[in-house]
């Protein structure tokens, strides 16, 4: 959880699950979006072969299609490697703060801005970090949204 060096230790403990497990989700979601181009024109393929068309049509129209198939699984690849983005920690942390109530996470790595050294200032100020550091604990990790239909609004990943 590097994204966020000021958080308290305590803090850090209980969001390390949800933390990469949100991550992890983030991760799955960028490779669908990036990749399901490639997978639709290998599912094709192998459609294709599984149903006999290479026996049927001509040696040169399997050619032609394998040379067809072939480029487009290597620009289809391309084009995924091009639009997949790793997903930093600081948007892991972002998300999984985004589904809290009072954004906790935000609140832990802030520092008091004003009434620093007036003792009814800081009494607020320490009500409000422990109660952030409560609803910490309910955090769960963030479920990727690995929908497709936004992307695809043609049908074709099937």
């Amino acid at each position: 959880m590097s994204g966020r060096n000021d958080l308290p230790a305590q803090a850090e403990r209980q969001l390390k699950w949800p933390f990469r497990l949100t991550f992890l989700g983030m991760f799955a979601e960028n490779t669908v979006r990036a990749f399901w181009p490639l997978w639709s024109v290998l599912l094709v393929t192998l459609a294709a072969l599984l149903l006999g068309f290479h026996e049927i049509l001509p040696l040169e129209a399997v050619w032609a299609s394998g040379v067809l198939l072939i480029g487009g699984a290597l620009y289809t690849f391309a084009r995924g490697v091009r639009r997949f983005r790793f997903p930093s920690a600081e948007d892991a942390l972002q998300r999984l703060d985004m589904t809290l109530p009072g954004r906790p996470i935000s609140a832990l790595a802030d520092r008091q801005a004003i009434g620093a050294g007036d003792a009814e200032s800081e009494a607020v100020w320490g009500a409000h970090i422990a109660r952030m550091a409560e609803r910490i604990k309910g955090a769960k990790p963030v479920e990727p949204d690995l929908r497709l239909s936004r992307r695809d609004p043609f049908g074709l990943r099937y």
